[in-house]
């Protein structure tokens, strides 16, 4: 593929002149479990800035617990997964759908934090049939008005990381702009050191930072849901709002919410025990075919 380099910031990154559909190349992906029940296989999605990491321990407990395989994809522009020049939220959705034709899955459970939450919101309105269940981790399918987001990729795409020391540094650099230094470590995994000196971003930042819009908002006039569907959100989250929920229950007609006292936004790694029997019972309940 044809791109073109340019410098933000002493950031060497690349922008690419055109776009091809991901079904044309596979998610990056890692697979645990063999399916031996009735359960349908479960797909994790992490959030922005993640990887197929962030839900690795709770995959393979979920694959041997409930003898199904499990899915943890990198989302496109994150991790391994191809870099493309947009990051609309409708592709996103198809991103995952091809996912699953690729890997013959016609029924899957879903689990998705934060924008892959949304993703999963998605695919639950537009392929019914494809999905079994859903757990989305702290977010609802509406649209965001901070621009917190803008500010956080701003203050990324300035840090100075061909000159950058460590990650503590990093750290200590971003603290006035991301207050929690969990959400920072989380940002910051996405730093890797260049071998002879300096780092580069795992995710496509160029193209996230352009897109903070897309991504902070969702789409109108999308078709009511009747998957079941659990609404997982952090106690100590500010992403919970009564607006929040009404809305939700316009659009998924199946709805749950359940709160995971002393959680903030990264629910899985805030409270990973709270977070898996919340996981683990809906599954039970909800998840086979």
């Amino acid at each position: 593929m044809l791109c073109r380099r340019f410098k933000i910031a002493n950031v060497t990154t690349a922008l690419y002149r055109s776009h091809r559909s991901i079904s044309e190349k596979t998610l990056s992906f890692t697979k645990h479990g063999l399916r031996e029940s009735d359960f349908a296989p479960v797909i994790f999605l992490h959030g922005l800035f993640g990887s197929k990491i962030n839900f690795s321990r709770h995959s393979r407990k979920i694959a041997a617990d409930l003898k199904t395989e499990t899915y943890c994809l990198d989302c496109r522009n994150h991790g391994s997964s191809p870099w493309y020049n947009t990051m609309y939220l409708s592709e996103l959705c198809e991103d995952v759908v091809n996912f699953a034709k690729q890997q013959n899955l016609d029924k899957v459970n879903l689990v998705g934090h934060s924008l892959g939450g949304k993703q999963a919101c998605l695919v639950c309105a537009n392929k019914p049939e494809l999905v079994q269940s859903a757990v989305i981790v702290d977010i609802f399918p509406t649209n965001f008005t901070s621009t917190l987001l803008d500010e956080t990729c701003t203050a990324l795409l300035l840090l100075d990381i061909l000159n950058l020391q460590s990650r503590n540094e990093a750290s200590r650099l971003l603290a006035n702009q991301i207050k929690a230094e969990s959400e920072r470590n989380f940002i910051l995994s996405n730093l890797l050191q260049v071998k002879g000196g300096g780092w580069k971003w795992r995710c496509n930042l160029d193209t996230i930072s352009q897109f903070t819009e897309e991504i902070r908002g969702y789409p109108d006039n999308v078709s009511v849901s009747p998957t079941n569907t659990l609404f997982l959100y952090g106690g100590e989250s500010d992403y919970m709002t009564s607006e929040r929920v009404e809305k939700t229950k316009e659009l998924f007609s199946s709805a749950q919410f359940q709160k995971v006292d002393g959680a903030g936004h990264i629910v899985h790694l805030d409270k990973p025990e709270q977070f898996y029997t919340a996981l683990k019972n809906f599954l039970l309940t909800y998840g086979a075919m």
